[in-house]
């Protein structure tokens, strides 16, 4: 963990004048401080025996902190002019890179990351996020400090909820990435950069998803290939040192494409052992894939088997400094990350990430259309109406007449019963009031690119960072930027959504796995919670944080929950994403989040 403060003025800085914000990093007991002080820039980042890499580095007149782990060291290591050896970390690596050929180099960083680099000679700060956003960076200004920071502690003067935020957050939708739920406190976006130089401050982005658009044909032989061998590299670069690295394993495509892969590479040299979340209830069990997987690589498995939200682990919910979707199953996410530790492990691989730009949409059909191309859209409407069942006419119109009829029409995000009519007016404060459905070509990749805004929303970040670093293969860039340029039939199609993984993994997955088109869910665990752990319920929503604060109506939420409890669910994403945020808010400080200051954004 780090903080940075810059005094935009110029005036030097002492590492006193930041000790409030180092203050409230989050500190183990085997926790040292260490920093660096560069004129009107300070540095200050934690340091324990279980870190997996230094945050504090120099090069030349260069001082920066950061998170960095690459994927393209040696190309690094070339741009810099020197030999990989000869940095001590990769952010040490990154800030020579800088040195010698300035900010034009940072498109082609690859890797994990977040960094602040200062530069005293031209009186200028680089604050840079990676293309995904696997590495968290805020930042805010106050008392003539400009703060970045890895956590969003450091950075808060008061508990100054934002409501916009909220109200998105409250109906399973996603603000966007740079915005958090604390007011005065923003994200650096995924793929982007804020430069300070002196007093004036700008943004950048260096990379986004919506840069790339998917080819109208290609060679789909020599693409599944392609596709194959930018998979593996993702999954090499993000391996750990032997005997340290796990996998999650659900028995999904992607996690067992991970796995299959990984054991291929390496064998008993690759990964020390796989962990599955069973859930045996509903559509939950995967058992029958996982072990299939197992099995055909004599893998080590350990299984986190039936755990429930809001389970009494003997601890509580973690003390996060930003709210997350699973949170009430904390008790699941904590049992997997001390399984893994216990075990030795330090880095975990995740299937996460192919989902978002893999699986794609039928948009691609609409986009045929608007090319002249409407003989050729018909067909392909006629394949997915017969596959899947459902009308002609009814696909028809909403792939090739709405979007012709109501090119700029609005989605407005559904108010829950249990919004209070202030909350209602401020759904879609950061998306123009609704989700826009604009017509205009490249439809299908426009939808991708919005999907890929997502996604650090979406990444797992607790209990996982401190001592087991989660890693995501599916989100190597050169992937992901192949992926994108892929022709979307060769990503969509009927009974084989992510198409091209599919042929991609013919030789390293059970067919019963590589073929499957079923998908395991929670709902059925998440209504079992609402009735076991009722108890424990209704006392959290006797008087809801969300209530005081004016967000939801206390009565209706509460007979929501009651309802679903008796298996009548209307609405179960948005329901639990308000108990999810309930059980947060009453985690942070218990009845003192009552008495919160609550300031909402300017709508």
């Amino acid at each position: 963990m780090y903080v940075c403060a810059l005094r935009p003025e110029g005036e030097p800085l002492s590492k006193g004048d930041v000790f409030g914000y180092i203050a409230r990093l989050g500190r183990r007991p085997d926790t040292s401080l260490h920093s660096l002080v560069e004129g009107p820039f300070a540095a200050v980042a934690t340091s324990h025996p279980t870190q997996l890499r230094p945050q504090l580095g120099r090069w030349g007149n260069l001082i920066g902190a950061g998170d960095v782990r690459l994927d393209n060291r040696e190309e690094v290591a070339r741009l810099a002019r020197l030999d990989a050896a000869d940095a001590e970390s990769d952010l040490v690596m990154v800030l020579a890179a800088l040195d010698r050929a300035g900010e034009a180099c940072i498109p082609q960083i690859l890797g994990d990351f977040s960094f602040v680099a200062w530069d005293p000679r031209a009186h200028k700060l680089l604050a840079v996020r990676d293309a995904f956003g696997v590495k968290p960076l805020y930042h805010r200004a106050g008392n003539g400090l400009v703060l970045f920071s890895s956590e969003i502690a450091p950075l808060q003067f008061d508990e100054s909820y934002d409501l916009d935020y909220m109200a998105d957050y409250l109906t399973g939708h996603t603000a966007p990435a740079t915005q958090t739920i604390w007011r005065g406190i923003s994200a650096v976006a995924a793929g982007g950069l804020v430069r300070h130089r002196g007093t004036v401050q700008s943004h950048e982005r260096f990379w986004s998803a919506d840069r790339f658009t998917p080819a109208e044909a290609g060679d789909e032989q020599a693409n599944c290939m392609r596709f194959r061998e930018l998979l593996e590299t993702g999954i090499r670069t993000r391996m750990g040192a032997p005997g340290q690295t796990w996998a999650h394993l659900s028995g999904g495509l992607d996690s067992s494409s991970v796995v299959g892969i990984a054991s291929s590479l390496s064998g008993s040299a690759g990964l020390a052992g796989t962990i599955s979340v069973v859930d045996s209830m509903g559509e939950g069990d995967e058992t029958a894939y996982s072990d299939a997987v197992v099995q055909r690589y004599g893998l080590r498995n350990e299984q986190v088997r039936d755990y429930w939200a809001w389970q009494d682990n003997g601890t509580g919910a973690p003390a996060t400094d930003h709210p997350y979707p699973m949170l009430p199953f904390h008790a699941r996410d904590q049992r997997v990350h001390d399984t893994v530790r216990n075990a030795g492990g330090r880095v975990l691989l995740s299937g996460m990430g192919a989902d978002h730009y893999l699986y794609g949409s039928l948009d691609y059909i609409t986009d045929m259309a608007s090319s002249w191309r409407v003989g050729a859209a018909v067909r392909e409407l006629s394949t997915w109406s017969v596959a899947t069942r459902k009308s002609f006419w009814q696909l028809g119109r909403q792939y090739l007449v709405d979007p012709f009829l109501h090119p700029r029409q609005s989605v407005p995000h559904a108010a829950p019963a249990w919004f209070t009519p202030a909350m209602s007016g401020r759904l879609g404060a950061y998306t123009g009031r609704g989700q826009s459905a604009r017509f205009g070509g490249h439809r299908f990749a426009r939808r991708v690119a919005a999907g890929m805004e997502t996604l650090p929303a979406w990444l797992e970040r607790w209990p996982y960072g401190e001592d087991v670093e989660m890693r995501y293969p599916f989100l190597y860039r050169p992937l992901v930027e192949w992926s994108l340029r892929l022709p979307a039939q060769q990503r969509v199609r009927p009974h084989a959504r992510k198409w091209v993984l599919r042929e991609a993994t013919r030789d390293v997955l059970p067919d019963s796995v590589r073929t499957r088109s079923s998908k395991g869910g929670i709902d059925a665990r998440i209504l079992w919670s609402l009735r076991h752990e009722k108890t424990r319920i209704d006392e959290m929503l006797r008087d809801p944080v969300l209530a005081q604060l004016g967000c939801v109506d206390g009565n209706v939420l509460r007979k929501s929950v009651d309802s679903a409890a008796r298996g009548e669910p209307a609405g179960t994403v948005a329901l639990f994403s308000a108990l999810s945020l309930e059980t947060w808010l009453a985690m942070r400080s218990g009845s003192d989040a009552r008495q919160s200051t609550v300031e909402a954004s300017a709508a």
